[in-house]
């Protein structure tokens, strides 16, 4: 794994651990932000190992990913809608459940299961 994906997956991980903390103490918003940075991270290792760049911002990652992945792009834009009621609005359980399925769906896709797998046997040794 080069240093690039291993940073992605680095923080990915970190991201994920927060927002499994955050829902086991029902901190809901919390919750629904880790979820969905872990999510960008996967949009952001998937674009890298495919495309050998890195977004810039979400808008960037959003083009990208309508124009090379739109599978990816049609799944993370309402979840994106979702992450950004955190910042204003109520969010309910069922929206953590759908920012939460996209992630590990996501993370299944793509793989990024076995990634995590490595490092946490690399952090082990």
């Amino acid at each position: 794994m080069d240093e690039q994906k291993r940073l992605i997956i680095s923080a990915l991980a970190e991201f994920l651990e927060s927002a499994q903390e955050d829902e086991s103490k029902k901190r809901i918003k919390s919750a629904i932000t880790m979820y969905f940075k872990t999510l960008v991270e996967g949009c952001d290792f998937l674009i890298y190992s495919q495309l050998l760049k890195m977004p810039s911002n979400h808008s960037d990652r959003f083009v990208i990913l309508e124009k090379f992945f739109p599978e990816i792009y049609s799944e993370l834009s309402p979840l994106f809608k979702i992450y950004r009621k955190t910042y204003s609005q109520k969010v309910e359980h069922e929206d953590l459940i759908k920012v939460k399925n996209g992630t590990i769906n996501l993370i299944k896709k793509t793989e990024i299961d076995k990634y995590l797998q490595e490092l946490s046997k690399e952090k082990r040794n």
